[in-house]
């Protein structure tokens, strides 16, 4: 035990206690926060002669995603690495239950782990059940004792599409000491921007250990529109596959919305329709699963309420479905991303609060045009360049937001090539991930020589 162990017991501990043992958020698997992860050594179908064989024990990957956005943006990445060298083990690590979900349906149940809290005791464990030789941590997760036994145990760390806040420059600074030090065991820092890169060096990162790479949720973005898939989620939800823009119905979806943004968009959407003959559907997808209920309270003040686990599917000869309610909650994970792809248009949530904002790259990928407030510091990079793009539109308050939807209801043509101007911005950013693969191949092969 260290000082920064009865520092968490203070503060970390209690959090964990609380939701262990009374709001059960992160399900059975709970324990493995504590370093409780399955044994990759005795989960292994070829490890049979003895731990540490390079004969038999594959070198292993681990990559750690906090949550949905991290292990989106680390798709592209784990899949090149692993095309590149076919023997190597991957586990993958989540902070958020939203997070290990997503991971689960992009890989496998085998794969995902929950990241340990960062007591030395349970970071040791799940260093001696994963044994891993290279690690990825997306962003910025870095914890003192995490890297103090990477360090200790001498498993090369890289910080893949950094990036750093300026508070969080400012909250380091109180601890230039633990700054620095952590700072130093990564071997690697990829950085999304000249900017992020800046920062980096300001809390003791070596400049020389810092390559500016791009941003590799822009390879993550999906850039694919499939209209096939447009028209089924349409008619799942009951408006027909013709698009708005074409003389259909209106569908307009607000995803990943936090509290109070169901309503700021449902009173904002009636006001921008008033009295046109708009045939209309709602989806709303709250980025928390635990305010279903809450929600769908709020959204029957303006209009009949269906789940997306309750809709009956659409059969080939219904033009617009079964459906016949006039909002849509979404209450399944991982379906985000193809319902954008039915929307005529978009609001993002997370923006009307000081939450900094949710991934609005994901709508505008799929040329859809995409509404956000003004609370964007999350994704102030790509928020920057599809503003410039004009591929964006940034809405300042919650009653401007009727007005920013009225312009796309009443010239739905514009909307349409809004997105088509956002879409052609991101597919300009494309080939970050190239890059970091071919770095970190490099540590991989150094460390693999000997096989």
């Amino acid at each position: 035990m260290n000082l920064l162990d009865v520092a968490y017991s203070l503060s970390i501990g209690p959090h964990y206690c609380w939701h262990r043992f009374v709001t059960g958020k992160y399900g059975p698997k709970t324990p493995e926060k504590t370093g409780r992860v399955p044994d990759r050594f005795r989960s292994s179908a070829t490890a049979v002669l003895g731990p540490g064989d390079p004969h038999v024990e594959s070198p292993c990957l681990w990559l750690h995603a906090v949550s949905v956005g991290e292990v989106v943006a680390s798709v592209d990445l784990v899949r090149m690495f692993r095309e590149d060298n076919p023997r190597w083990d991957l586990r993958v690590s989540t902070t958020t239950a939203t997070g290990r979900a997503v991971a689960e349906k992009t890989w496998n149940e085998e794969t995902v782990v929950y990241y340990p809290l960062d007591f030395s005791g349970m970071v040791r464990r799940s260093f001696d059940n994963i044994r891993p030789n290279l690690i990825v941590l997306m962003e910025l997760e870095i914890w003192p004792n995490f890297l103090a036994e990477a360090a200790r145990r001498r498993i090369p760390v890289v910080v893949a599409n950094a990036r750093i806040t300026e508070r969080s420059v400012k909250r380091l600074s109180f601890a230039p000491g633990v700054a620095r030090n952590m700072a130093r065991a990564v071997e690697a820092w990829f950085a999304q921007t000249e900017e992020y890169a800046e920062r980096l060096v300001r809390i003791g990162v070596p400049e020389k250990r810092i390559e500016v790479t791009g941003s590799v949720k822009y390879d993550a973005v999906p850039l694919e529109i499939d209209t096939a898939l447009a028209g089924y989620y349409r008619r799942l939800f009951g408006c027909g596959e013709t698009p708005y823009a074409d003389g259909g119905d209106l569908l307009a979806v607000a995803g990943s919305t936090h509290p109070s943004e169901e309503k700021i968009f449902l009173e904002a959407l009636q006001k921008a329709v008033g009295d046109k003959p708009v045939r209309r559907k709602v989806v709303l997808t709250p980025r928390h699963p635990e305010r279903l209920d809450e929600v769908e309270a709020v959204a029957r003040d303006y209009g009949t309420v269906i789940r997306r686990s309750a809709l009956p599917e659409p059969s080939p000869d219904q033009e617009r479905g079964a459906v016949d309610a006039d909002i849509i909650l979404v209450d399944t994970m991982g379906e985000l991303a193809k319902i954008y792809a039915a929307a005529d248009v978009v609001y993002i949530g997370g923006t009307f609060h000081r939450h900094g904002g949710q991934n609005f790259m994901e709508p505008c990928g799929l040329a859809k045009p995409t509404l956000v407030g003004p609370h964007l510091w999350n994704f102030r990079e790509p928020a920057e360049l599809l503003r410039g793009a004009d591929g964006l539109r940034v809405v300042e308050t919650p009653e401007l937001l009727a007005d920013a939807l009225k312009e796309f209801v009443d010239n739905p043509a514009a909307g349409v090539a809004m997105g088509r101007r956002a879409r052609e911005a991101l597919l300009k950013q494309r080939g970050a991930a190239r890059r970091m693969v071919d770095r970190i191949n490099g540590i991989a092969s150094a460390l693999t020589r000997r096989y």
